[in-house]
């Protein structure tokens, strides 16, 4: 619907009420999709449960291409414990090593990320069963067609694509639509969905969690550093 012609109910192009836009418009979208989940960090963005054993002497694992942040990870069965977040100062500083200058083997008890792995502080000594949950960047609509924003958030996924849509069309804040009104509702729109997201975990304890840009003790074990 979003990439239809003009006169289509649903599609930019009747929004915008401009057929010149059509050709652009996959695009238009994956822009408005990315601008969301640059900002926004759901429940629903939240994988299941991903399990996996690490490599003795492998001091990282892989992260996804589809990870945007992560939430928790913690080693499994017999040596259960949570591999707490830090900052790549602190999990660095925290590296240990024999008389030879060899990193020490042993259990590892924190991580940063950086563009492609899990560090942690210590190469595992043992190949540990862990789980890890993390937010994941939903499949763009081009290729998914429907997911959790044109579901539950309609206007939130409208307003992004105005406000993309009137950039392409160059409106500055007083043209015919005027992106700085939609810039407006889309933002608003994101501290709603991001508002409801939070109050969903108001019964959990521990932790920390962002709620209107503020600090909230709820989501267990991860405490952003900032």
């Amino acid at each position: 619907m979003l990439t239809s012609a003009k006169g289509t109910p649903g599609a930019i192009a009747t929004w915008v009420n401009d057929s010149r836009i059509q050709p652009d418009t996959p695009e238009i979208v994956l822009e408005a999709e990315s601008w969301i989940y640059r900002r926004l960090r759901h429940w629903k963005m939240l994988t299941n449960p991903i399990a996996g054993n690490l490599t003795i002497g492998v001091p990282s694992i892989p992260i996804p291409a589809d990870h945007l942040e992560p939430f928790f990870i913690t080693l499994t069965g017999q040596f259960q414990a949570p591999i707490l977040q830090k900052t790549p100062q602190e999990v660095i500083l925290n590296w240990q090593y024999d008389g030879q200058g060899n990193r020490v083997n042993q259990q590892p008890l924190m991580f940063y990320f950086d563009q492609s792995t899990y560090q942690f502080d210590s190469p595992p000594d043992m190949a540990y069963a862990y789980v890890t949950v993390y937010f994941q960047q939903p499949v763009p609509l081009i290729i998914s067609i429907s997911n959790f924003l044109t579901q539950t958030y309609p206007r939130l996924m409208r307003c992004a694509c105005m406000a993309a849509a009137t950039e392409w069309m160059k409106d500055s804040g007083q043209g015919q639509f005027d992106r700085t009104y939609w810039d407006q509702l889309a933002m608003d729109e994101i501290e709603k969905a991001q508002a409801e997201s939070d109050r969903a975990h108001r019964g959990t304890t521990g932790g920390a969690v962002l709620i209107g840009g503020g600090i909230s003790t709820n989501w267990p074990y991860i405490t952003p550093n900032y």
